[in-house]
């Protein structure tokens, strides 16, 4: 199930942003996405997972976002287990 949420956004900031009124919602999205990332609550697979994009793209997007954070070994794990069965 997924949530909607809708917000106001000021054409101030829509201007700030760069962006166009339609790139605004996955602009919102990846902002979560990159904030939920930092603070520890989702792994670099579930990144890819909820932006559709493969492990390199991620890593592209998270350093674009200065999206950084410790590796753990669990996440580690985590994404080596994904890599196998994706190579097969």
């Amino acid at each position: 199930m997924a949530a909607t949420v809708e917000i106001s956004v000021p054409d101030s900031l829509v201007k700030a942003l760069g962006a166009r009124p339609d790139e605004l919602p996955r602009q919102a999205f990846e902002a979560l996405v990159v904030q939920t990332y930092r603070t520890g609550r989702i792994t670099h697979a579930q990144v890819g997972e909820l932006l559709n994009l493969d492990r390199w793209a991620v890593d592209g997007f998270l350093k674009s976002s200065q999206a950084f954070r410790p590796y753990e070994n669990e996440e580690f794990s985590s994404d080596l287990d994904r890599l196998r069965k994706i190579t097969g």
